[in-house]
């Protein structure tokens, strides 16, 4: 009998200090002419449902070693955490642990969080 199992790393959580949305800096002018549109709602929420949520959820039964002050439950949480998504995701490629990401879905990701996340819940 063969198990799965996934684990998160266990670094420790980093205070970005980034309270709000408001907090993220605004993308440079024109850096983001001609790019989707992309949101909380239309792909945001969606995304760290599905991809971030199995660990990341206040909420997880299981969170196979998430750290406890990770959580994506709430825009504001992923503002909170947005270079720490773009590290792990992004960057190493080490989330989500199971991977299986599109390229599509890594530009759109790269997209919000660059571009639109900045201005979530204004």
């Amino acid at each position: 009998m063969w198990f799965l199992l996934l684990a998160c790393a266990k670094d420790p959580v980093i205070d970005s200090g980034i309270e709000t949305c408001g907090d993220l800096p605004e993308p440079e002018i024109g850096a983001c002419d001609g790019l989707p549109v992309v949101t909380w709602q239309g792909f945001g929420h969606g995304f760290l449902l599905t991809q971030c949520q199995g660990c990341h959820a206040s909420t997880a039964p299981e969170r196979y070693g998430a750290p406890e002050g990770v959580v994506f439950d709430t825009v504001e949480d992923a503002c909170g955490q947005a270079d720490r998504i773009r590290a792990r995701v992004l960057d190493d490629d080490s989330m989500p642990p199971a991977g299986g990401l599109t390229e599509d879905e890594r530009v759109l990701l790269s997209t919000w969080l660059d571009c639109f996340l900045p201005y979530e819940g204004l």
